[in-house]
């Protein structure tokens, strides 16, 4: 049995977010990162991919400097969104898909919100469903039960706000980066194993109906 814990960068402007992604500035995704997860968090495979973004094919001086993705990384090993949708699709299979948006419950989908906007832009359809579901309150319950008191906290600063950051080192990427953002989640359920696996055991009974 196995899980997918996944991530997304998209096109971003500063202060869009406070402005509400105003004309022609939508969320489109330049990255889509994830990891095929054992019931015991060994890592079974990976998944890192970057989309070339069709309305706004230009990344942001903002974008750029918030994840380091170039606009030549993006051209050279970019791939339209369908193509990159369709492997994605294949990578996941049945398993439950989370993400993390600090703030939601766990009925929220989290980034799965993100690839449901760019299937719409693209005018595409889901082949199958995929559940997508939000991990963060996970974290917010193991903080709790260990007496850590977080009041924000992003996906690729669990791994600094737990002090094992060294657990990163090798992939050489640093926070923003959707595939270091999901080796942060990844490292921080193992930070709290074995509680932490018992919880990912309980959500996905749950999105399986048992």
């Amino acid at each position: 049995m196995s899980f997918i814990i996944f991530d997304t960068e998209y096109t971003t402007w500063k202060g869009c977010q406070e402005n509400g992604w105003r004309d022609s500035q939508k969320r489109e995704i330049v990255q889509i990162a994830a990891l095929k997860v054992s019931d015991q968090l060994d890592v079974v495979s990976e998944f890192n991919a970057l989309c070339k973004p069709i309305i706004n094919p230009v990344l942001s001086d903002y974008f750029i400097g918030l994840t380091h993705i170039t606009n030549e990384q993006v051209q050279k090993q970019g791939l339209p969104f369908s193509s990159v949708y369709k492997k994605f699709e294949a990578f996941v299979g049945n398993d439950v898909c989370f993400s993390h948006a600090w703030g939601a419950d766990e009925t929220h989908e989290s980034d799965g919100v993100i690839v449901k906007e760019n299937l719409a832009l693209n005018g595409l359809t889901e082949a199958k469903k995929i559940i997508y579901k939000n991990i963060a309150p996970i974290f917010s319950e193991l903080y709790k039960q260990n007496g850590i008191n977080i009041q924000n906290q992003s996906s690729g600063q669990i791994v600094k706000l737990l002090g094992i950051e060294n657990t990163m080192k090798r992939l050489n990427l640093d926070t923003h980066n959707a595939f270091y953002d999901t080796y942060s989640i990844l490292e921080g359920l193992k930070y709290f194993a074995p509680k932490s696996i018992e919880l990912i055991k309980q959500r996905k009974e749950k999105c399986n109906g048992l």
